[in-house]
């Protein structure tokens, strides 16, 4: 099997993450990440490695932090990769220089000091490291003094390659077949979970992997979703029910998408046509907006502007997520838009890639959720989610 990306790509990673970490003032830097079916927080060491752990679990007499790996990166040395797993799929992993072990973070720090490290050192991934793991590092390494620094390798990959553009591209197509799929379903009369399995068989049958599905109706509209451990749940939508679909996850080689759309069961009455426009149009107009150079704040005012001016109530899950969007790479990532999330030099850069979404809400008439993906570029911007605005 051959991995998507070729070496060249890997060795370009490695020489920006070198240089983003002396530009940061350090000498030595540690990347964690975790797989084990979750892919959550798998991003950083994916991007460095193409690694992914496979086997997820509780510590036990034999091994500590199942799912963990970590990358020592270096000046003038080649990173080096810990895993927790026997053995390493070299026709995959693009790091030669591979540690395997029952206990990667002792094994990480037991390799910091056989080099001689002490004092400053960069540590990615302490936003999820738990403290019993964390305990190791500083037992083993005493004599070293572990820095913060989770946003190192996420702020060299928001800008994507020619590649992982490609890469985005395909995921794109998979996430409208998939979002078709299901907002068909849930209005043509399938249950949820009916509708569901449809749209996870487009994503799976093109390479996909799905973090969730997510439908609502009736009731329980204003909600993210009906039944929020599965994502769905057996209920049929009614004829004149307002419906909500979102597609989440590593919808190809790890690149993560989040589309969502709203429809109705049967035809459409003039409010419910007004609700879903209205929050299409705010999506519409600010990815027109996100431009190389605009900064989002700017854009999120747009934003709120143009929420307060249609009106309507506050839903839980607009109290939830209260902003418009957000980077997507290897994970759901910053910056968000977002007048009170956005940083104020949080702007808009070529090739990166953002998640534009907006909620409403509307007492007697629902609320509908709407969201894109989208490609910054030079001289436009390309929407890779093409499903309709309205099912």
């Amino acid at each position: 099997m051959q991995p998507y990306f070729p070496l060249e790509e890997y060795e370009t990673r490695w020489a920006r993450v070198q240089e983003e970490i002396a530009r940061r003032g350090f000498e030595t830097a540690v990347v964690f990440g975790r797989g084990g079916g979750t892919t959550d927080n798998c991003g950083d060491v994916l991007y460095l490695s193409n690694h992914y752990a496979i086997s997820g679990g509780m510590d036990s007499l034999i091994w500590t932090a199942r799912s963990f790996a970590g990358v020592i990166l270096q000046p003038g040395r080649a990173p080096q990769l810990h895993i927790d797993e026997p053995e390493v799929r070299h026709d995959l992993v693009a790091i030669e220089d591979v540690v395997t072990s029952n206990h990667p973070f002792e094994s990480v720090a037991k390799a910091l000091v056989a080099r001689g490290v002490t004092g400053r050192v960069a540590l990615v991934g302490t936003n999820f490291i738990p403290v019993k793991y964390y305990r190791q590092l500083e037992a083993i390494a005493p004599g070293i003094e572990w820095i913060p620094a989770d946003d190192l390798v996420r702020s060299v990959r928001r800008i994507k390659s020619t590649r992982e553009l490609d890469c985005y591209r395909y995921a794109g197509e998979t996430a409208t077949l998939g979002i078709n799929a299901l907002m068909e379903g849930l209005v043509g009369g399938l249950s949820e979970r009916e509708a569901a399995g449809e749209a996870a068989r487009v994503v799976v049958a093109r390479g996909g992997r799905i973090q969730m599905i997510g439908t609502n109706h009736g009731d329980t509209l204003g909600f993210d979703q009906r039944f929020p451990l599965a994502g769905y749940s057996e209920d049929v939508p009614a004829m004149g029910d307002m419906v909500t679909g979102t597609l989440h996850g590593p919808l190809y080689q790890g690149y993560y998408l989040d589309p969502g759309r709203t429809g109705v069961r049967g035809p459409a009455n003039g409010e419910q046509k007004r609700l879903i426009e209205a929050a299409s149009g705010i999506v519409h107009r600010l990815s027109d907006m996100l431009r190389p150079g605009a900064k989002l704040l700017d854009v999120a005012a747009e934003g709120d502007r143009m929420t307060a001016a249609f009106g309507g109530s506050i839903s839980p899950i607009m109290k939830n997520f209260p902003f418009y969007g957000h980077g997507v790479g290897l994970g759901f990532e910053l910056p968000r838009i977002s007048t009170t999330m956005s940083l104020a030099d949080d702007v808009v850069e070529e090739n990166m890639v953002f998640g534009v979404e907006a909620f409403l809400s509307l007492d007697g008439v629902g609320a509908a959720f709407y969201e894109d993906i989208i490609i910054i570029g030079e001289k436009g911007n390309e929407l890779i989610t093409t499903s309709p605005s309205m099912f």
